[in-house]
């Protein structure tokens, strides 16, 4: 059996760079494949003649579907069938986007997304203990299993300092190809048609099941049975629901006025009921999908609150794109390639966590420093955001974010999973992934949005008042263009329509710009409130003691544990 396992997953006769190579080749559809896809959201909508909130919407259901794996995590990871675990799950990846590039519905699109969340994020975490396994020699598991946990400080503390180093590793590799992936679609919407995208996504499925199928052998499963139980899967289906619902109120709010609109109703009495159902349910059976007691640790709440911060600050990305789409008229692909300068960012941002852990930095500066960052990128922002704006200066906004981003992204897990019981770990993924990628995104772009339409509103009436007839310069340019169109040959009354609408567009542009100047400015402040907050923060470690009296005083079943 050792020797069936040696060059585990892969056939003893393919080498190990070999190996590596087309392990990393398999994340890539695994971290970029999605129901939709923001590089190709303007030719998909202008094709379906669906609004963008359909795409920000499965966007969410997306990773709500990779949160909803996450209580999943440790009986997933510990199966060692890699070969059946890519072959299906790369088959199912491979007919719901099939499904998603011929729909045009709102539900259907929803539904696949959610699953094609789940099932990704399910790849994704068994196939990154396989690869630290094949190419590192270290079996990450043992770092999971609840009752694995070190007994003394300096174990803890060992551990603590393995994850701050390892975790922005991670990470980075994680970013990175998911970057690279935004661009390829970006490049797929621009060059061909945005179906292509999905094509392009179901080949490298097709490509994904032809390696695996002729590289890896079939293992026999080395547990007695299957460790999941279907019953979890109704608090899945609760869950799923809770958060599907707030990401419908949060994103369509704008767009349909709010609680003006019965659907946004509907939905927000059905996300409470769910919420109310969700608890109920991990309250009141034994073996709980979500453990409810990880609230009572003060690194969880320190984690949630870090996260929620970060998300709602890096809600300001819209920035940028937003300046380049209406000041400088670029498209979709350009936009894509200009995001390329985050990799830049996210490395800059590892060698800062990097030496932090060399010097011994308490994490309290990295956050603090962190959110420096992302204010110093608003700060940019606001004195960049003009009617000449260069877009070759871009670069440096984004930059600048990014390695905040990655200092925080990376380094919060270190303090929520700071001697943390393991058997909290999979709830934790869960709890992380949640704030993360879709409570405060779904508060952080409903808030920026919702503000930036209102300012937009205020400043095109405040402007509107300098562009009328008693405007000498507003008359002659108005004039000039009616006189531009009638050379043209259109008709008078063709050509002074088409003048009232290039005044209009840019009174539009300028109360755009301005709203965007503006809100950096409420950004940059934002950030140094969080930075200050980190600072007066008690962080303190949890203790040891209280650590080994749950463990051992608590009636807490090792074994259960394990197979939970």
């Amino acid at each position: 059996m050792e020797e069936e396992y040696k060059n585990y997953p892969f056939y003893s006769w393919v080498p190990k760079p070999l190996g590596i190579i087309f392990m990393i080749i398999l994340f890539v559809p695994m971290i970029t494949m999605s129901g939709v896809y923001s590089a190709n959201s303007g030719e998909m909508m202008s094709g379906l003649g669906i609004q963008s909130e359909y795409i920000a919407f499965a966007g969410f259901c997306t990773s709500i579907g990779m949160a909803a794996f996450s209580p999943f995590f440790y009986e997933l990871v510990c199966i060692r069938r890699e070969k059946m675990m890519c072959i299906v799950g790369f088959s199912i990846l491979f007919l719901l986007s099939f499904v998603c590039a011929q729909t045009d519905s709102l539900f259907i699109l929803g539904l696949c997304s959610l699953l094609m969340g789940f099932v990704r994020q399910t790849l994704l975490m068994a196939h990154l203990f396989v690869l630290i396994r094949y190419g590192f020699g270290i079996e990450a598991t043992k770092n999971i299993t609840p009752g694995c946990e070190p007994t003394t400080e300096e174990a803890w503390d060992a551990v603590d300092s393995e994850k701050m180093v390892s975790q922005p590793v991670i990470y980075l590799f994680f970013m990175i190809i998911g970057q690279l992936g935004t661009w390829l679609t970006a490049w797929l919407a621009y060059a061909y048609e945005w179906q292509y995208v999905y094509h392009f996504m179901m080949a490298f499925m097709l490509a994904g099941i032809i390696i695996v199928f002729f590289t890896m052998p079939y293992h026999k499963y080395p547990m007695p049975k299957f460790p999941i139980t279907m019953s979890k899967f109704g608090n899945v289906t609760v869950f799923s629901i809770m958060l599907c619902s707030f990401a419908y109120v949060m994103v369509f709010g704008k767009t349909l006025d709010w609680f003006d609109d019965p659907t946004i109703r509907i939905s927000t009495v059905v996300c409470l009921i769910f919420t109310a159902l969700f608890i109920y349910l991990e309250k009141t059976r034994r073996s709980p999908y979500f453990i409810m007691e990880v609230f009572q640790l003060r690194v969880i709440n320190y984690g949630i609150m870090l996260f929620f911060l970060l998300m709602v600050c890096n809600s300001s990305a819209m920035f940028v794109n937003v300046f380049t789409n209406v000041g400088m008229k670029i498209d979709n692909w350009q936009n894509a390639t200009l995001g390329n300068w985050v990799m830049v960012g996210y490395t800059v941002g590892l060698i800062f966590a990097v030496i932090a852990r060399a010097k011994n930095v308490h994490l309290k500066w990295m956050y603090c420093l962190g959110f420096l960052f992302i204010g110093g990128y608003a700060l940019f922002m606001y004195f960049e955001v003009q009617n000449d704006g260069m877009y070759e200066r871009m670069k440096w906004p984004i930059i600048i974010r990014s390695t905040g981003m990655m200092l925080l992204y990376s380094l919060i897990s270190t303090i929520a999973n700071q001697r943390m019981p393991y058997r909290f770990m999979s709830t934790w993924v869960c709890i992380m992934l949640t704030v993360r990628m879709v409570i405060a995104p779904c508060i952080g772009s409903a808030l920026y949005t919702n503000v930036l339409q209102h300012r937009q509103q205020y400043y095109v009436t405040r402007f509107a008042q300098d562009y009328d007839r008693t405007s000498i310069e507003t008359a002659k340019a108005y004039d000039q263009t009616v006189m531009g169109m009638q050379y043209q040959g259109k008709s008078v009354t063709e050509a002074q329509n088409m003048a009232a609408m290039s005044v209009k567009g840019k009174v539009q542009v300028q109360a755009t710009l301005v709203s965007i100047k503006e809100m950096a400015g409420w950004t940059f402040y934002g950030c140094l409130v969080c930075a200050g907050l980190m600072l007066v923060i008690p962080w303190r470690k949890r203790n040891i003691k209280e650590l080994t009296r749950e463990y051992l005083l608590k009636n807490v079943d090792v074994k259960s544990l394990g197979r939970r």
